[in-house]
């Protein structure tokens, strides 16, 4: 939650990194803000509005595939619980609205 987060999360980051950006916290980035930083290391910056932290901060310390860094290819195969065909879209929302579900693609 504190102005300067964002860019200490940069700095954390590996080349190809993910950074979950919580709302809460997206208010207290300052103006002036470098991002030539995402550009250069190829950074991924992903909006989370809401949803269980624990499950999160179990995603983000687990390793990848390859037993590395966790990439946002692992992130999204490990969060999407459901996969539905266009045609089936009617379907998708319906269980997108089911409790318990954390996301439907």
């Amino acid at each position: 939650g504190k102005a300067n987060g964002f860019e200490q999360a940069m700095q954390l980051l590996i080349p190809r990194g993910v950074l979950v950006l919580k709302s809460t916290c997206a208010a207290g980035v300052e103006k002036g803000l470098n991002l030539s930083t995402i550009v250069i290391d190829e950074l991924v910056v992903v909006g989370s509005r809401c949803g269980p932290i624990d499950m999160a901060l179990e995603l983000l310390r687990s390793d990848g595939e390859s037993g590395g860094p966790l990439l946002l290819a692992d992130l999204l195969k490990r969060m999407v619980q459901h996969t539905f065909k266009l045609e089936d879209a009617r379907l998708a929302f319906r269980k997108a609205s089911e409790r318990g579900v954390l996301k439907v693609v």
